[in-house]
């Protein structure tokens, strides 16, 4: 039908040209048209022309055809597979947490798979109104017992920050999970002839762990230097020995991004064995009033306020080698790449949410990973109930991975434990690591609780190596 109006109107131009041509040249000379003018302008003419543009069009076409034909030809032949190119992996041998809703990765991600995790009302805080503040708090956390221990190692060690109520509850939980971790070291084979190898000075195969802390932001470098040698104390306290064990050096303000510390660690040259753990709390008279004051408090009249939480979260992260000594018969979940960036403009100030950020970060960790968006089981998050950061975590999840659904397969591990900066996304870290190892699938782990900083990691099976 559309071909035929188009032939119809080609027509119609042409008749119509040369008719309006020859009527205003008669009637600008003044002729009176003869009947060999009216058959030759009237009739021949536009059929001369329409002639003309067949012909032409059908040359044209037969030239034209046999080049398209051999570009469509080239264009449907499958390209090679190309692998993208992946850098260094780290194996994640363990992980633990201690959260208001799990005091492991399991149990943790169990909670959120049910839905059903949520703050509540303190029973301790209140607002300048009087109100109960709405938290998400650990309710059993020993900070007393945690205090009276770390206060006499502290005064042996000539040591004395004054750490706050909330820092000794942080502390507390942060122990628990360095102590946890340790474990695992125990069960190293060579372990056992370090001892023989330091008498006889044979060269030493035990690798060096190297303890890096994750510190929340208005921690103290006197804070920070005193936890980071009493959590280095926990572990040689396990049985690990003090000549293997090192500190990672202060570095400031870097230090509180763990998404810098993961990408450091996951370099060119990583550690062959290291120990990630954040602890922090901010329940605590201190940082509730810091948040009223900033008006970033949750209430009923501020509902797209911040929920404060605590907790502690550690991961142990090794080479092939020392992941293969330290298994337990089966594979590790990899820590496959780390993307970040920052916003131009603060989330918390922006009229809208935007995803375009979370969308390349993920789409570039994903092929440094190796990995598609088709094949992510999962998205673990520390995206809290604010309605900027859910908005922004859908738009990657409705882009990258529509086939996820999102009331299932995306845990917002920041709506259930409140917000306690790094500790929230090394929770989700610890839980998308669960994740990975029991259903042997890719999980995506998503950080946009912070106004500015978004981090993006991919963690799963090892990939293979393309041949």
């Amino acid at each position: 039908m559309a071909a035929w109006l188009k032939n119809l109107m080609t027509m119609m131009l042409a008749f119509g040209a040369s008719w309006l041509g020859a009527v205003w040249f008669w009637r600008s000379t003044n002729r009176v048209p003869a009947t060999d003018d009216l058959v030759l302008y009237l009739l021949v003419l536009p059929l001369a022309l329409l002639a003309a543009f067949w012909l032409g069009r059908k040359i044209y076409s037969g030239i034209s055809m046999p080049a398209a034909a051999a570009t469509s030809t080239a264009a449907a032949q499958p390209a090679a597979p190309v692998a993208p190119p992946r850098g260094p992996s780290l194996s994640l041998v363990a992980a633990a947490v201690r959260a208001p809703h799990g005091a492991s990765p399991a149990e943790l991600g169990a909670t959120l798979a049910e839905n059903k995790a949520r703050p509540a009302l303190d029973p301790e805080l209140n607002d300048a109104y009087g109100y109960p503040v709405m938290s998400a708090r650990i309710a059993d956390i020993d900070a007393d017992a945690t205090r009276t221990e770390m206060s006499d190692w502290l005064a042996a060690n000539h040591m004395a920050p004054h750490y706050s109520d909330e820092q000794w509850r942080a502390l507390s939980a942060g122990s628990e999970v360095v102590v946890e971790l340790s474990a695992y070291l125990g069960a190293h084979p060579l372990l056992e002839l370090h001892a023989g190898q330091v008498a006889r000075r044979e060269p030493l195969s035990l690798p060096m762990l190297q303890l890096q802390p994750v510190w929340q932001a208005d921690w103290k470098p006197e804070h920070r230097q005193a936890a980071a040698l009493w959590f280095r104390h926990l572990v040689i306290q396990s049985g690990w020995p003090e000549d293997r064990i090192t500190v990672a050096p202060e570095r400031g303000a870097v230090d509180t991004e763990a998404g810098t510390v993961l990408a450091r660690l996951l370099s060119n040259e990583p550690p062959a064995l290291a120990m990630l753990v954040t602890c922090g709390s901010h329940l605590g008279t201190g940082s509730v009033e810091r948040l009223e004051n900033g008006g970033a408090l949750f209430s009923a009249n501020l509902p797209q306020g911040q929920i404060p939480g605590e907790g502690a979260a550690g991961l142990l992260l090794t080479d092939a080698l020392q992941a293969t000594l330290l298994g337990t018969g089966g594979e590790h979940p990899q820590l496959l790449a780390v993307s970040s960036g920052r916003l131009p403009h603060s989330a918390d100030q922006s009229k809208r949410a935007n995803a375009e950020l979370l969308q390349e970060l993920s789409a570039k960790a994903l092929h440094d990973a190796g990995r598609e968006a088709s094949a992510i089981a999962l998205i673990s998050a520390d995206t809290d109930h604010r309605t900027s950061r859910v908005m922004e975590l859908m738009g990657v999840a409705s882009e990258a991975t529509p086939q996820l659904d999102p009331g299932v397969d995306i845990f917002s591990v920041g709506a259930s434990c409140g917000n306690c900066g790094a500790v929230t996304w090394l929770t989700a870290l610890a839980v998308a690591r669960q994740e990975a190892e029991s259903r042997k699938a890719v999980i995506l782990c998503i950080s946009n609780l912070d106004p500015f900083r978004r981090d993006v990691a991919v963690i799963g099976p090892a990939a293979a190596v393309p041949v």
